[in-house]
């Protein structure tokens, strides 16, 4: 019976492989006439491993020139981006399974009996299926900037899970490329 759990928990790590994405634009925001790109700071944070922040530069530039933007010196957007990561754990609890002697009895040659090992109902002792995943989350937060006003245009964030005290920056790679995949916002669509 441990199948049941056990198929639960794969489908719930299955689901939990790509990156999680979130964004936010300002709709007043002009989209369609940017071009060109520039970054707002080019200097490390303080604190930041700066193999990482050039890894996570690169893969933004690399991303927004497969989408047809070029970088410049006063770009018609500017770009600045941070890492982030907290660990997490997430508790999945899957019920009450019973192991022991039970199941769909009845009278028979020998007496009353069952049908194997933890079935529906009769002796056992109750266990909980209880998994316990615990990871690191890191997440890319971009931001975008109108060139000429320098404000905030839009926002968007890629998380994804990792193990705990290794980099993958494939993963990272991954959530700048699922981030930018919703730069520029479309337009809402109207009337359906």
């Amino acid at each position: 019976m441990r199948a049941l759990p056990l198929a639960a928990a794969l489908l719930v790590s299955a689901c939990a492989n790509g990156p999680t994405v979130r964004t936010d634009f300002d709709p007043s925001a002009n989209f369609q006439t940017y071009r060109t790109y520039s970054w707002i700071d080019s200097g490390v944070p303080q604190g930041m491993n700066p193999l990482m922040f050039a890894r996570v530069k690169a893969s933004i530039d690399q991303t927004l020139a497969a989408r047809g933007y070029t970088l410049a010196d006063k770009g018609d957007f500017s770009v600045a981006f941070t890492i982030g990561e907290r660990d997490r754990t997430e508790v999945y609890d899957f019920g009450p399974f019973y192991s022991g002697w039970g199941g769909w009895g009845g009278w028979g040659h020998r007496g009353w009996g069952g049908w194997g090992f933890g079935g529906w109902g009769g002796f056992g002792s109750p266990f909980s299926d209880i998994d316990v995943d615990t990871f690191t989350e890191r997440s890319v937060v971009i931001d975008i900037y109108d060139g000429a006003t320098r404000r905030p245009i839009w926002h968007g964030v890629g998380a994804n899970r990792e193990y705990r005290g290794r980099v993958d920056y494939v993963k990272l790679n991954q959530a700048v490329a699922a981030a930018l995949a919703k730069f520029p916002p479309q337009p809402p669509v109207v009337g359906s």
